[in-house]
C-alpha cells in the first residue's frame, strides 16, 4: 500500500522540533484525505470505455478549471457514478468517520484564514486527530484496493483498471463537454 509513502512527510514533520509541527502535519493530513477521494473519483471517470490514453489531459484540465470541486462534491461524484456508494465500500463506522473529517476540515479551513476555532485545539489535541485523518485513508485505501484494484494514493490516477468495474450513469460523463456539465452539477 502506498499510504505510509504518502505520510511519510507528516511523520517526518511530527518527528522534528518545529513548534508548529502539530498544526502543520494536520493541515496536510486533511490535504491527503481530499487528495485521495479526488483520485479515486478521477480514476472512476477514466475507467468509462470512451477514454483513452491522452484524455486523462484533458479530464484533468476540465477538473482544474472547475473551481467549485470540493471533498464533499468528489464523494457525491463517487457515490453517483459506482455502483457502490462510498459508504458500502468503507464498511462500519463511515457515518461517524465521515463527519469526522468533515469536521476537521472545517477546523482547518478557519485555521488557515487565521481565524480560531472555537475548540481551542493544542498540539495533543491535532495529533490524535491526524490518527484519527490516517484511519481514515487507511480504511479507504484499504477497501478500494480490494474494490477496485486502486485506494488513491497510486502515482496515476488515469489508468484503466485491470478489472471491468461497474459504473452508474455512465451518460452523465461519456463525452469531455459532458464531463464538464457533470462537474458543474455537482457544486450545486
Amino acid at each position: 500500500m502506498k499510504f505510509k509513502n504518502e505520510f511519510g512527510t507528516v511523520d517526518l514533520i511530527l518527528n522534528s522540533d518545529f513548534e508548529t509541527r502539530a498544526i502543520d502535519a494536520f493541515s496536510i493530513s486533511l490535504l491527503k484525505v481530499e487528495r485521495q477521494i479526488r483520485r479515486i473519483f478521477t480514476f472512476l471517470i477514466y475507467q468509462h470505455p470512451n477514454y483513452n490514453k491522452g484524455d486523462g489531459i484533458k479530464l484533468r484540465e476540465i477538473l482544474a478549471n472547475n473551481r467549485k470541486m470540493y471533498f464533499i462534491n468528489f464523494i457525491n461524484g463517487i457515490n453517483q457514478i459506482y455502483y457502490l456508494g462510498i459508504e458500502s465500500i468503507y464498511g462500519d463506522n463511515f457515518q461517524n468517520d465521515f463527519e469526522i473529517i468533515k469536521s476537521y476540515t472545517k477546523d482547518r479551513n478557519k485555521i488557515f484564514h487565521g481565524q480560531l476555532t472555537k475548540k481551542g485545539l493544542d498540539r495533543d489535541e491535532l495529533i490524535n486527530r491526524i490518527s484519527i485523518i490516517q484511519k481514515w485513508c487507511k480504511t479507504l485505501e484499504k477497501n478500494f484496493i480490494t474494490e477496485m484494484g486502486f485506494g488513491g494514493f497510486e502515482r496515476n490516477a488515469y489508468q484503466k483498471s485491470d478489472s471491468k468495474l461497474t459504473l452508474k450513469n455512465i451518460e452523465k460523463f461519456e463525452t469531455l463537454e459532458k464531463f464538464k456539465n457533470f462537474l458543474e452539477s455537482l457544486n450545486r
